[in-house]
Parts: structure tokens; C-alpha cells; sequence
């Protein structure tokens, strides 16, 4: 509408001074129509430039609007991912650290004259060093004034436990039956020694001292608790002796009371080693089964166990208020000198560690275990200037693709193999 209304105006014009012209008419000149149509040529064209400037103006407008809503979206997703972001923690947990008199007179031929346990972790310690903490069962005691020996009064050099800590672990649990083997002494110079290199412990203790350790980790606070049976009679290693106040017993009681105030106290997640079972046992007691599920349904998230020397299955539990708990029943032997030439018995030289990752939502509070991997472990046995060496193998370093194939030779990756295939049939008995 608006360009013909322009279009009709200017011929009427152009015909109007034409009739009223007192020269005599004639044809209208080429120049002249030249005219009209640049005229009507320009109109037009103003008017696709002004069509062009509302167009740019309106794209220009749906830009600003695409780019706003994009800005939102972008600022939406980050608020998303905010709330999707998770503190982690990764914990690596395992058995029994024996110390035998093999173990004790190799360090002290190595270190010529003090105690070199290096060699003891030369193949884990960057498996153990690669978790926010990694925790064991120290099934020893470090205490000075005694000489150092092995079974059954097990006692080692302070050196042991600086290598332990040198090789990664953070938290030790000293709540065994071997405990006392140095008597109450032992079992405070044992402490006392890990406090000296900055090893966290949980399961003995001094007079005053919590019973209940705290760790915080990446926004996550930890709480470890440790527990035995009973520790081994001063003459009868069967018949345990009388109890301690220093010593964490398996009272049902005050285990549920100690969870309890771990909660009360923020813990986001309690973890519990039980010194339990029966020993050389693959498959776990009807009592051991019992009381895992019970710390479980008190509070407990982990419950890692150990004692038995071979290792045993794991579960997951499902307690009433609908959270799911991991139970391993036992991990067997980190390291010693027990095994199939020395005890008969092939399974004494076969562990496993479990790499466990935690998380919590920093948002709303709330915590699940993310993932568990189990990673078989093989003891094995060595001779050299130094005497019987002693070494921790993780076993899928050392098998087809492994980092340490090299180092074995094939009758070491055979029973490396068969500690793989065996921890793995274990573990997984009724999963």
C-alpha cells in the first residue's frame, strides 16, 4: 500500500505539467522519461533500504534475544553442574601387616646393621600412595625395650613402621590379638611410635583418648573404629587373657554406642575393621555374619575384617532404612612369611585390597558409596645376599600387560595367576 500511493502521486504530477504547458505539445523527450523511471527507481530502492534497516534492526533484536536466553541456558548449566559436583574420597584398605623373624633379620642384613624394610613394598607403594588414605591391620607391636621377634610374640623395629608410612598408608588398626604380645608397654610404645612418624591409628589407646578416629578429607569427615576378639593369654596363645581399658573389644554394645556418637559427631561416613572369624576359614562365621550386618544397621558404611590370614568374600548389605553397606569379611595376609612352602597351605599368601571410592553432595548432605574394585595380592619369596626377601606383589602388575611382567620369573607369574584366580573365586562366593 504505501509504495503505490507514491508510485500514482508522481505520474499524476508528471501528466498535470504536461497539459498546462503553453508551448506546443510534443512527444515527451527520452531524457524526460529517463527521469521517471529513476525517480520511481529511487523510491523503491528507499524503500527496500528501509525494509533493510527494519530487517537488520529485528535480526539484531532476535540476536541480542538468542544471545540472553543463550547466557540463561549457559548460566543454568552451570548452576546444574554446580549442584551435580560431588566431594570424593578414595580409600584403599588392607589385611594383616605380620612382621616374622624372616621379615625382621632381611631388614637388618640389608640396612647393615639398623633395619631396611624397603624392599618389603618396592612393588605397591604406588598403589598404596595413590588413595586419600589407605589403612591396614599393623598385627604387630613396636616396642624398644623388648628384643624384636616374630611368632608368636610378634614385636618389630620402629624402621617397620617408617616404611610402612613411606610406602603410603595413613591409618593403622591396632586393636588385634597380638596387641599385648609386648604387654600394656608394648602396646603404648607401639602408639607412641605412630605418633612419633605421623601415622594415624584406631583400636588402642591411651588413658583420656577418644576411641573413635576422625579424618576430614576433601569436605568429607571420616570415622574410623577398630575392634578385637580378645588378645593372645600370656602362656596359653588360645585362651585370650583378661581385658584392658587401652584395648577396643567386639562388645556389640559399645560398638553400636561408638557409632552412634560418630554420627552425632558429623561423621558422613563410619568405618569399622573387626578383628574376627576364625582363622584359616575361606567362608565367614554365622557370628561373623551376624554382627557385620549389625554394624550395618547401626550406621556403619564400611566393615573390613580381618584375622583369619587367608582371605574371605565381601557383601553388600541392605540395612531397614533402606542405605547399603559393603562388608569384606576378611583380606588375608599383606604380608608375611606365611605360605604354601612354610604353612602347607597356598591361601596364606593371598590377599586382596579394596579400592573404594566415597562420595558426598556438599548441596543437600546426602553420601553413597560411588564404587568398589577388588585387587587381588600375592606374598611372594625371595633369596639374595641379604637372606629371604619378602615382597608384596599387587597381582595384575605382574601378569599378561602389567608393569612388572619382567620382574617374575614363570614359576613366580604361576602362583601370582593362581593367587589372582583363587582371591577372585573367593571373594565372590553368593555375589
Amino acid at each position: 500500500m504505501k509504495i503505490n500511493r507514491k508510485i500514482f502521486s508522481v505520474l499524476f504530477l508528471s501528466v498535470f505539467l504536461v497539459a498546462c504547458s503553453n508551448k506546443e505539445a510534443r512527444p515527451t523527450s527520452e531524457k524526460e522519461v529517463v527521469r521517471t523511471a529513476d525517480l520511481i527507481e529511487n523510491i523503491n530502492q528507499s524503500q527496500k533500504d528501509e525494509n533493510n534497516d527494519e530487517s537488520s534492526q529485528s535480526e539484531e533484536v532476535i540476536e541480542e534475544n538468542s544471545q540472553e536466553i543463550a547466557g540463561q541456558n549457559t548460566e543454568a548449566n552451570q548452576e546444574d553442574q554446580e549442584d551435580l559436583k560431588l566431594n570424593t574420597v578414595k580409600i584403599k584398605t588392607f589385611g594383616d601387616i605380620m612382621a616374622h623373624l624372616a621379615q625382621i633379620q632381611y631388614a637388618y642384613n640389608k640396612g647393615g646393621g639398623t633395619y631396611d624394610f624397603s624392599d618389603s613394598f618396592a612393588y605397591v607403594s604406588d598403589y598404596i600412595s595413590d588413595a586419600d588414605i589407605s589403612i591396614g591391620n599393623y598385627e604387630t607391636t613396636t616396642n624398644p625395650n623388648l628384643a624384636y621377634a616374630g611368632f608368636p610374640r610378634f614385636n618389630a623395629p620402629k624402621e617397620y613402621l617408617s616404611a610402612i608410612k613411606d610406602a603410603g598408608f595413613d591409618v593403622l588398626s591396632t586393636a588385634n590379638n597380638h596387641s599385648l604380645d609386648t604387654e600394656v608397654e608394648g602396646l603404648f610404645t607401639t602408639i607412641e611410635a605412630m605418633d612419633e612418624l605421623g601415622i594415624d591409628h584406631v583400636g588402642s589407646k591411651k588413658s583420656g583418648q577418644s576411641r573413635i578416629l576422625y579424618k576430614n578429607v576433601n569436605g568429607i569427615k571420616l570415622a574410623f573404629l577398630a575392634y578385637t576378639y580378645g588378645a593372645n593369654g600370656l602362656v596359653d596363645l588360645v585362651q585370650v587373657r583378661e581385658e584392658i581399658p587401652e584395648l577396643n573389644y567386639l562388645h556389640p554394645e559399645e560398638i553400636q554406642s561408638d557409632i552412634k556418637e560418630a554420627k552425632a559427631n558429623g561423621a558422613d561416613f563410619v568405618i569399622v575393621y573387626p578383628h574376627w572369624g576364625i582363622e584359616y576359614h575361606s567362608d565367614p562365621s554365622a557370628d561373623q555374619v551376624d554382627l557385620g550386618r549389625e554394624m550395618i544397621e547401626w550406621g556403619a558404611d564400611l566393615v573390613i575384617g580381618n584375622h583369619p590370614h587367608v582371605v574371605e568374600p565381601y557383601e553388600y548389605y541392605e540395612a531397614s532404612d533402606g542405605r547399603t553397606g559393603f562388608i569384606a569379611y576378611a583380606l588375608g595376609n599383606f604380608i608375611s612369611f606365611q605360605n604354601l612352602e612354610n604353612n602347607n597351605d597356598i591361601r596364606t599368601e593371598q590377599a586382596v585390597s579394596y579400592e573404594i571410592d566415597l562420595a558426598k553432595n556438599p548441596k543437600n548432605g546426602s553420601t553413597s558409596i560411588e564404587n568398589i574394585e577388588a585387587h587381588p595380592i600375592w606374598v611372594g619369596v625371595k633369596y639374595n645376599d641379604f637372606g629371604t626377601s619378602v615382597q608384596t606383589h599387587m597381582a595384575e602388575d605382574f601378569l599378561d600387560g602389567g608393569k612388572y611382567y619382567d620382574e617374575v620369573d614363570d614359576y613366580q607369574r604361576s602362583r601370582i595367576q593362581q593367587a589372582y584366580d583363587m582371591t577372585v573365586e573367593t571373594i565372590d562366593k553368593g555375589n
